[in-house]
């Protein structure tokens, strides 16, 4: 029979085994949580870059989109206005090169019939101090055009209200002072928008570079 000596040796000894074993347990169990968590973690943290990187190239691809547009928009603009007439700055030579082409082309009766295409470059144009002999009233002065290489014939003559409204006449060399109707009318804003619309612009510029004003 063992003495209470042995027996309290014996269990002493297999409790220190059980807590090593214990031990090695509860190390390996740290370990694998170790490992476990940094590996989530590392995960995450690639996420996060990810994310992070995703969101500032898209952040910049917007900047340059919308800078893109800006420039493109303001290009867009610059070309439309520097390709097309407006009403409000349009030059006096300009004007009567705009309305030649359009009596040219819509009106195309009497002396305004080829008046813009069909006589060469240059144009000569006259001023008069009135309208009177003209049927419409009240429009102050009138202009007369001409091609510079005739001398007699028909003016094409034209006035121009103060809403802008532009009269057409074929007067006569020989008949000046009768009254004359108009063989059409039509707004200058009406008259500008035809040639931009059928992009003459450059023709229209280009002409009133060729009209002159008769002294």
């Amino acid at each position: 029979m063992k003495s209470p000596a042995s027996c309290r040796g014996f269990f002493y000894e297999r409790n220190e085994s059980i807590m090593k074993k214990l031990k090695w347990v509860l190390l390996v169990i740290g370990v694998l949580i170790i490992f476990v968590g940094a590996y989530f973690a590392g995960k995450m943290f690639n996420k996060s870059s990810v994310q992070t990187s995703q969101t500032s190239s898209s952040s910049v691809t917007k900047t340059s989109s919308k800078t893109n547009s800006s420039t493109e928009s303001s290009s867009s603009s610059s070309n439309d206005s520097g390709d097309k007439l407006d009403y409000d700055s349009i030059t006096p030579m300009q004007t009567a090169a705009a309305i030649a082409y359009y009596g040219d082309h819509v009106v195309d009766k009497g002396c305004w019939h080829g008046l813009f295409s069909s006589y060469g470059d240059d144009l000569d144009i006259d001023q008069f101090d009135n309208a009177d002999h003209l049927n419409v009233k009240g429009r102050g002065n009138s202009w007369g055009l001409r091609p510079s290489n005739m001398n007699g014939g028909s003016i094409a003559q034209y006035t121009v209200g103060a809403d802008g409204e532009v009269a057409f006449y074929d007067v006569k060399t020989t008949n000046l002072q009768k009254d004359k109707d108009p063989l059409a009318t039509a707004n200058l804003h009406d008259i500008i928008n035809y040639v931009n619309d059928h992009s003459v612009v450059d023709q229209i510029k280009d002409k009133a570079q060729h009209i002159h004003l008769q002294q």
